[in-house]
């Protein structure tokens, strides 16, 4: 597989082309952009979350306890909260994430797991798309396609290393395919991550607004069948002498 190394410095040159996408062909601001070039970078080394080497985790709970906060008092600035408790509300967040998440992820992952998976990658996206704080969804989605792009960068390399050429004839290690696959081998780690998925799918659905435009487009035709039928005429039964005929 692919080195930690390799897998930053790729995921960096990601995020720098992605950046300069975002601003010249894309039209968003400077700094937009290169807060999207970061969470491309960072993202090329989400999947090894469940590594079973330190490195990889202790860099990744770093920067995901840093960057924490930072969401949540955006967030909670947005509702009204006081700066005091936002203050103590991200230090209480930024303990459990840097040190209670490497303890939790150590049992409950296994190395090229579902972390390494297609599904994981939309997770990741999705819950950038529902945790960056705009008030512009395209923002918002400029963030969660760089986390998209930086996660699928390191699946990738991982899947290139697993092929060998030694001159004569191309070889295939054990890991191939472990890291672009839809499902892994447990059930349980399975069943968890599709659910997750497809919550944060309808989540992300209804926070961009997508869910209630299809909703305002249903509702004219209801209400034209309903007009229909309240105008349709009405028969009634009549008896007659021969037998019951409709009118």
């Amino acid at each position: 597989m692919a080195a930690y190394r390799e897998h930053i410095s790729v995921s960096g040159m990601m995020g720098i082309g992605y950046a300069f996408v975002a601003i010249f062909l894309l039209n968003y601001s400077a700094v937009q952009a290169a807060i999207a070039a970061i969470l491309t970078w960072i993202a090329g080394m989400l999947p090894d979350l469940d590594s079973e080497t330190g490195r990889p985790v202790r860099e990744l709970s770093g920067v995901t306890a840093a960057l924490t906060p930072m969401v949540v008092f955006q967030h909670f600035s947005a509702i009204g909260v006081s700066s005091d408790r936002i203050v103590l509300i991200a230090l209480l967040v930024y303990g459990a994430v840097r040190y209670g998440g490497p303890a939790i992820l150590g049992k409950v992952t296994v190395h090229r797991g579902m972390f390494h998976s297609i599904p994981a990658l939309i997770i990741a996206s999705e819950l950038t798309f529902l945790c960056y704080y705009s008030d512009e969804v395209r923002v918002r989605l400029l963030m969660a396609v760089g986390v998209g792009v930086g996660f699928l960068s390191h699946l990738i390399l991982d899947e290139m290393y697993s092929v060998q050429w030694d001159g004569i004839r191309i070889r295939l290690k054990k890991s191939a395919g472990s890291a672009l696959k839809f499902m892994g081998k447990e059930t349980v780690s399975n069943g968890f991550t599709l659910g997750l998925l497809m919550f944060l799918t309808w989540a992300s659905l209804n926070s961009s607004g997508v869910l209630e435009r299809l909703a305002a487009r249903q509702e004219p035709e209801v209400l034209k069948i309903t007009s229909e039928l309240d105008n349709a005429p009405e028969y009634k039964m009549a008896d007659e002498p021969g037998g019951t005929q409709w009118q």
